[in-house]
């Protein structure tokens, strides 16, 4: 059953290995072109540009048809008059342009949606791309552990049989070995989920395998300076949404104002009176949206949205203080979890693993027991695991990091 388990276990990550490499640029390329959500934003873009034309838009002319007869009477139709109306407004010319500039500035804010939603989903590939690195490395880890285990199966069993060997410990190697056996399983169900997710988000097939490219996974963004505060607001796409809010709703509140000015019109009517010559009649109108009745609406709106500015700008200023304090906290996280690494595999492991050497040669040469190798042993896959948790923890900063700053 052991060997099965192995077997397959070994054919599943020959596939892995067999199959395409697809560096993670490859993929956040695949989702920003296939991605139905990314897909979408494109056309609430195009909806909203099409919508600009429809600020340069006239009222509808009026026409009327009218038959007069005055005193009321059916029975002749003489002296009755026939009038024929026709009645067109023109609106002013910064009324149009205001409404044009502000239907205008939806489209960006759209724009900066699309950012927002491509960063997070950037994001998470990433998260599920490290995902996959972190479990090949625990696998590669644990592959060695279990030739280790067998090895000092067959160490203690020859010892056991000497006469010289510990019964209840070759059972906890043997214990171990199984554990390490299912491990193995939870790592390639790991790395399939991770590989479903990627897929997912590029839009494919959810089935294909690929493997990914270990080069330059981990990255060193020690050397990078803090950034300016200031400077967020032009390189986070949520701060620029919301700077695009601002800016529409200023222009949408300069269109509302513009409301009260008058709108002039004209008015041409044509008289046939039956039995008398023709006449016509011209006449100018002009709407007074300035009298009190009518200047509620538009003024209690403009000053409405004076307030929502200046919410707005406040909730901007919340973001921008919150990222950079975000940006502030990752970069301390990111640099103790680089040191943490470097201590692992440069002092730590080698130290444990030197220990575990020296207690297996000892306990090979008859002098020393088993349970001093076990300790060893312990000891040097705890330092291993955490030297995992570690880089795990250091690659998901990387990725909140790179949130933050949207950064590819």
């Amino acid at each position: 059953m052991k060997r099965n388990v192995i077997t397959l276990l070994s054919i599943f990550f020959c596939i892995l290995c067999n199959a395409k490499v697809l560096p993670l640029q490859s993929v956040l390329d695949s989702i920003e072109k296939n991605n139905p959500l990314l897909l979408s934003y494109q056309n609430k873009i195009n909806s909203a540009n099409a919508l600009v034309p429809s600020a340069n838009t006239w009222s509808p002319p009026k026409v009327g048809v009218e038959f007069d007869k005055n005193p009321y009477s059916f029975d002749n139709f003489y002296n009755g008059v026939v009038r024929i109306s026709l009645v067109q407004e023109f609106p002013s010319r910064k009324l149009i342009n205001a409404e044009g500039s502000y239907l205008s500035s939806l489209s960006q804010i759209e724009v900066n949606e699309y950012g927002y939603e491509r960063n997070k989903l950037f994001s998470d590939a990433k998260t599920a791309y490290y995902g996959i690195y972190i479990m090949q490395k625990d696998t590669a880890i644990i592959n060695q552990n279990i030739h280790t285990l067998k090895a000092m199966i067959d160490l203690a069993e020859k010892q056991l049989a000497s006469g010289k060997g510990d019964l209840p410990s070759v059972y906890i190697l043997q214990a171990k070995l199984a554990d390490k056996e299912v491990k193995l399983i939870h790592d390639e169900n790991m790395i399939k989920s991770y590989i479903v997710n990627i897929n997912y988000l590029m839009n494919v097939d959810v089935d294909q395998t690929f493997s990914i490219d270990t080069n330059n996974i981990v990255k060193d963004y020690r050397h990078l300076f803090s950034p300016v505060k200031d400077s967020l607001q032009y390189r986070r796409s949520d701060i620029m949404q919301m700077n695009s809010m601002i800016y529409s709703m200023q222009l949408n509140q300069t269109w509302m104002s513009l409301r009260g000015r008058p709108i002039f019109g004209m008015k041409l009517e044509h008289f046939s009176l039956i039995g008398m010559p023709d006449m016509f009649s011209i006449m100018g109108t002009m709407t007074i949206p300035f009298a009190p009745w009518s200047s509620r609406g538009y003024k209690s709106k403009a000053n409405s949205m004076r307030y929502t500015i200046l919410a707005d700008q406040q909730e901007k200023e919340n973001m921008v203080n919150m990222t950079y304090q975000m940006i502030k906290m990752l970069m301390i996280e990111m640099n103790s979890e680089y040191q943490e690494t470097d201590n692992y595999t440069k002092k730590v492991i080698p130290a444990y693993q030197k220990s575990f050497d020296v207690n297996l040669l000892a306990y090979g040469q008859n002098t020393n027991n088993l349970s001093m190798v076990l300790m060893s042993y312990d000891d040097l896959q705890m330092a291993q695991m955490e030297y995992l948790k570690h880089l795990q923890t250091l690659l998901n900063v990387q990725v909140n990091y790179e949130k933050e700053m949207q950064m590819q």
